[in-house]
């Protein structure tokens, strides 16, 4: 491991008290006139043979932290910015004057970490006097600088998108906005979207944060690296980059424009342009659950899935079912056969159309199965996906030690109708919950003896060996801690 206490971070300490956030007319870097180069003390990108722009100004904003929240990092800064086809290095500007040039060897990282094109960024490893590096397509790029880990991340934004329970793709899936960005700004927009009562979040491509822990599954501690985000929260009056999540208020359609300026950065607005569809359809209605002598209730008793809206129209029920080496099973709504969904659903992902008194559905094998079941016209199609990814552990003080990797339980089958998980590992003082699916739609918490979905987070009071056991009696979770 590096040592952070570098020369580097030591310069930060001669501009720390200009730095700036960069996205609000309040943060604007103002050129200070007169001789030498006219922006003020600060970090900069500049164009090999050109004096530094205050619109390439790199500046202090929050990273990544623990529980999905963001905090400051020392000698972090970024930017968003226009670049031109050339090569460049980081400079800084102390007292109108270059003080130190930065540069370095650059690379092309692809993590797959985008639900669209945008997987692949530019990383530079950075150091005092190295050399320009070259930015071989113009466009607008998020920069950031990290002087714990002496690199440079140039990462091109190419579109925007809404995302979350309040819009139409739920959090599951992006809802994109047109537009286009030049090097004088531009905006992103998308008019009469039906927006419900609920969250959401502005981002960039698809992807919520380029990650660069030097172990993936260390956690965010300041030593094991960072995440840059590329969403924004707060709220439609207050972008804050990777801040909590957007509250809509009320059902209705909106247009919501993302506008871009050089100098003044990122701004949003919101227009409630009229009244949302009338939603028909009642969840309530239907209590799924999942039956079959493949289940630990045979064809008398039904395991019990969970809810969730996806947001506009689409309804999502999720379970996750212990199966027999041998038996089949079924869907089916309310305890009763008046609704049962079958036909063929296969343990790959892939969603398959069941229909109402199909064929029963086949067993894949002994063991547990995450399933998702869901419609998006008010009943009228039902669509069903199944993986083999059943209940894991997840979170700083789970085994992994970290919110991006999950730990899977084990399937002890089922008895007398009670199906139960367990691992038994090292745990530390941290947080941490239970997940289906290695995904955060059907999430367990709250108080271990009644584990509810969506409830707060776990924890073991103190660092040590611990086996985690959790039941369902087809209704109703809990799980016991045991060291």
């Amino acid at each position: 491991m590096k040592n952070f206490l570098n020369p580097f971070i030591l310069m930060f300490g001669i501009f720390a008290l200009v730095t700036f956030t960069s996205c609000g007319d309040d943060d604007v870097v103002i050129d200070t006139g007169g001789d030498g180069i006219n922006v003020s003390n600060g970090l900069y990108l500049a164009a090999t043979g050109a004096d530094p722009s205050s619109t390439a100004a790199l500046s202090a904003e929050n990273v990544g932290a623990p529980d999905f929240s963001a905090a400051p990092r020392d000698g972090y800064n970024a930017g968003y910015m226009w670049l031109e086809a050339g090569s460049y290095n980081v400079v800084v500007i102390t007292e109108k004057e270059v003080t130190a040039t930065i540069g370095g060897t650059l690379s092309v990282e692809d993590d797959g970490a985008s639900l669209c094109d945008g997987t692949s960024y530019m990383r530079v490893e950075t150091a005092v006097d190295g050399p320009a590096f070259a930015v071989g397509t113009s466009g607008l790029y998020k920069v950031a600088h990290d002087a714990m880990r002496n690199e440079l991340i140039l990462f091109q934004i190419t579109n925007a998108n809404l995302i979350g329970a309040a819009t139409p793709n739920g959090w599951g899936g992006d809802t994109p906005m047109t537009g286009s960005i030049t090097t004088d700004g531009g905006s992103f927009s998308i008019e009469d979207v039906v927006l419900r009562a609920g969250q959401m979040k502005l981002r960039f491509d698809c992807r919520w944060d380029i990650k660069r822990l030097i172990d993936p599954n260390g956690g965010l501690d300041a030593s094991n690296g960072y995440e840059m985000f590329t969403n924004f929260g707060g709220s439609f009056d207050d972008l804050q980059p990777g801040g909590a999540n957007i509250e809509v208020a009320e059902d209705g359609l909106y247009t919501i424009t993302l506008d871009w300026d050089p100098r003044d950065g990122w701004s949003a607005t919101q227009t409630r342009t009229g009244d949302a569809p009338t939603l028909s359809f009642d969840p309530n209605d239907f209590n799924w659950g999942i039956i079959g002598d493949a289940t630990a209730g045979s064809w008398d008793t039904d395991r019990d899935m969970l809810y969730k809206d996806g947001g506009n129209g689409s309804h999502n029920w999720f379970g996750v079912v212990t199966l027999a080496a041998d038996g089949q099973f079924k869907l089916r709504a309310n305890d009763a056969w008046d609704l049962n969904l079958g036909g063929t659903l296969m343990p790959d992902g892939e969603a398959s159309t069941l229909v109402n008194g199909g064929d029963n559905l086949s067993n894949p094998g002994a063991g547990a199965y995450y399933i998702v079941l869901n419609t998006s016209d008010d009943g009228a199609t039902w669509n069903a996906t199944m993986t083999n990814l059943g209940w894991s552990i997840i979170g700083a003080g789970g085994p992994a030690g970290s919110w991006d990797m999950d730990t899977d339980m084990v399937a002890e089958g089922f008895d007398a109708g009670i199906t139960t998980y367990s691992y038994t590992g090292d745990f530390t003082d941290g947080e941490w919950k239970i997940r289906a699916g290695h995904n955060w739609d059907l999430n367990l918490g709250g108080s271990a003896s009644a584990l509810v979905l969506d409830g707060g987070n776990l924890s073991v009071g103190s660092a040590g060996t611990y086996t985690v056991t959790m039941t369902f009696d087809g209704s109703n979770y809990a799980a016991t801690i045991v060291q």
